[in-house]
């Protein structure tokens, strides 16, 4: 009994450790008060979760996860459009005849447009229709035994498959196609597959409590959607994945790389690569970028498509930077805002830190700034800005390394504070809000209406931290706030990355662009006006128009006066898919306009707008959906239809600290010390 009182001392230190731990290390380190308190919820506490599962519930009501056996990606690049294939194949190892939900992620520009439900050696082509109507024939077709698929977008970057009447032991493949446009940034093109759905932290009261297909989540009063967007997880998937890459750039490229994953290259000829990328687990966001030599870097690409009567024109052009782009000595009020909740922990709060570490260093004494941290609420460093001079500078750099992740998701109220904070002197500086987070949020609509309402002449510019950040949240966040979306996946990113933004933040942008036809061209751009334009971005524009013209004129704004260049166009230069991109964009632009409606009488023009654009596109939108039925029933009547949700994969930590966990462990060490403490009296 000679080591029982030690043992008794040991239990009440590490007691007393576990207690404070849990009361006070999930708290963030200050400098300054907290001017606003936030009501959260806990409703959706994971971090990063893998997708493209099926769920089966049995006869039984025991739920039975089988990942995708087999995954694969063709994409097609030509010139600055991209064609893609996804192609996932699904079995059923069940007894039972099974309804299986599947949600995967998409890039939030992607124009999806096909779908087969491949069943043994049985193709069916799926349709377009209105949303409503779709889920009338699925239901149907399910409820007469028939082999159905059904796909829905949830959100722009979300998309559901439902497949029902899969039997026994039954192969099921579903092929989505879809197409996006290439990105042009600093001379560098890209694009990204994303391969995880990031689980979105839920805000709001629950509204509902009852199970649902895809899982656990519940809607809340703020977030009325969350059981479509938060598919249930699964902590040992296997999420193989294969992507097969045809790249006809235009040019001779100069560098092909993909910065996260291993790719192999192949030259089939001058100017056609095979990029390949085999056996890697769908872990995270897939990016390819490539790049021209730097003689024959091209400013311009321009491409032309005639559809029917209907003649289509995409435009990218990156302006001159030395004439256009040249260093502001404006002093600017830079407010920066940091994400510290749970599932920014490890790499990505690392990430965050450097990246806001490295934008302080950056700033000048003439300039002003603050930062505001959040979680589950939001702090700030100083009440107002204040002058970014290397006392206030260190005090800066010193509460952004005591950046702790946890707690929740709650981003709005520190928007609304970083737009508001101003004081008599904002208006002689340049002002500019930093986004640093992951944006794994679901209440996306929110975040977009603080921003519309507050910006004012404030710009607005998002960095997307970590291995699959919410595209749609931070690209759409940047074009409310005329800024710029940067995208930060590794830690040996942060320095070249963040020197691209600064050059953005520091040079004036070229505003009020205007791409100019002659008087005979009726031009519908899909997107209406076009952004404000930062160095090293291309300007963008899809047109739908009556003929193609000879010539075209791009103006806008610049520090320096106006710029203007006039542009001959070759109607040689012909490709395929421009209406598709054209009918996207301003079916986005539409519902941005939906979305700002007060009334049910506007928004059901806007809607029936949109679904009409949608089905002579044969696009998957908010209101229109693929739908594809076997015109034979495969499904004995007797036999009862077991729904199964798709699963993904916990990938992460919780997005808050257990603390209940720890009080309990601590309660257990302290009876240990009781106990211990009566054995050594006897």
């Amino acid at each position: 009994m000679q080591y029982t009182k030690p043992l008794s001392i040991i239990a009440v230190l590490v007691t007393a450790i576990l207690l404070f731990y849990s009361n006070f290390i999930r708290a963030d380190i200050s400098f300054a008060q907290k001017p606003s308190q936030v009501q959260t919820s806990t409703v959706n506490p994971i971090n990063e979760v893998e997708s493209g599962a099926i769920i089966y519930t049995l006869s039984d009501k025991s739920v039975l996860t089988q990942i995708a056996l087999d995954t694969k990606v063709q994409m097609d690049i030509t010139g600055t459009i991209n064609r893609v294939k996804l192609t996932q194949t699904f079995t059923n190892p069940s007894n039972d005849w099974v309804e299986g939900v599947y949600v995967f992620p998409l890039p939030a520009d992607s124009a999806v447009d096909h779908l087969d439900m491949i069943i043994g050696k049985r193709i069916i082509e799926g349709q377009i229709k209105e949303f409503r109507e779709a889920k009338k024939i699925y239901n149907q077709a399910k409820k007469a035994g028939k082999k159905v698929s059904l796909v829905e977008q949830q959100r722009p970057n979300i998309f559901t498959t439902k497949v029902a009447n899969i039997g026994p032991g039954e192969t099921i493949t579903i092929a989505i196609e879809y197409q996006q446009a290439v990105r042009i940034d600093n001379d560098q093109f890209s694009i990204r597959f994303p391969m995880v759905v990031g689980e979105r932290y839920i805000p709001g009261k629950k509204i509902n409590t009852q199970p649902n297909a895809l899982g656990n989540k519940a809607n809340t009063h703020r977030v009325k959607d969350a059981s479509k967007i938060a598919p249930p997880t699964d902590t040992n998937a296997d999420r193989p994945v294969a992507i097969s890459i045809n790249l006809k750039a235009g040019f001779d490229t100069d560098s092909i790389i993909s910065p996260y994953h291993q790719i192999s290259i192949v030259e089939t000829d001058k100017l056609t690569k095979h990029i390949s990328l085999k056996n890697t687990q769908a872990n995270r966001d897939f990016e390819l970028t490539w790049q021209a030599h730097k003689t024959l870097t091209p400013t311009l690409a321009l491409f032309t498509q005639q559809k029917g009567d209907d003649h289509y024109l995409m435009l990218m052009a990156t302006p001159p930077a030395d004439e256009v782009f040249k260093q502001s000595h404006t002093p600017r009020e830079v407010i920066f805002i940091i994400d510290s909740s749970g599932s920014m922990m490890g790499s990505s709060m690392e990430q965050a830190t450097n990246a806001l570490i490295q934008a302080i260093n950056r700033l000048k004494p003439t300039d002003r700034f603050n930062i505001i941290d959040f979680d589950s609420d939001f702090e700030v460093l100083f009440d107002t800005a204040i002058p970014a001079i290397d006392m206030n500078k260190r005090h800066g750099i010193r509460f952004a390394k005591h950046l702790v992740a946890s707690g929740g998701t709650e981003p709005l109220e520190a928007i609304k504070f970083a737009l508001l904070s101003k004081d008599e002197d904002s208006d002689k500086y340049l002002r500019q809000v930093i986004f640093l987070t992951d944006g794994q949020v679901g209440n996306e609509k929110e975040l977009f209406r603080a921003v519309q309402q507050n910006i004012d002449d404030d710009r607005f510019f998002t960095i997307g931290i970590g291995s699959a950040p919410n595209d749609y949240l931070m690209t759409k966040m940047a074009e409310y706030g005329k800024g710029a979306f940067t995208y930060i996946g590794d830690i040996d990113e942060v320095e070249v990355k963040m020197g691209e933004l600064f050059s953005k933040l520091e040079s004036p942008a070229m505003t009020d662009i205007n791409i100019n036809f002659p008087i005979d061209i009726n031009a519908d751009q899909a997107l209406g006006s076009i952004a404000d334009l930062y160095k090293g971005e291309a300007i963008t524009a899809v047109y739908k128009l009556n003929a193609i013209p000879n010539k075209l004129t791009i103006s806008g704004n610049t520090a320096n006066g106006i710029f203007s260049k006039s542009i001959s166009i070759n109607a040689n230069n012909s490709t395929e898919g421009i209406n598709v991109l054209w009918a996207r964009r301003k079916i986005d632009k539409m519902m941005d306009q939906y979305q700002a409606q007060y009334t049910k009488i506007d928004r059901d023009l806007i809607q029936a707008d949109i679904t009409s654009i949608a089905l002579d596109h044969h696009l998957v939108s908010k209101f229109t959906s693929l739908i594809a039925v076997d015109v034979t029933p495969s499904k004995p009547g007797d036999k009862p239809l077991i729904i199964q949700a798709i699963a993904k994969k916990v990938k992460a930590a919780k997005t808050a600290t257990n603390s209940t966990l720890w009080l309990l462990i601590g309660l257990i060490m302290m009876l240990l010390a009781i106990f211990t403490r009566k054995r050594q009296t006897i």
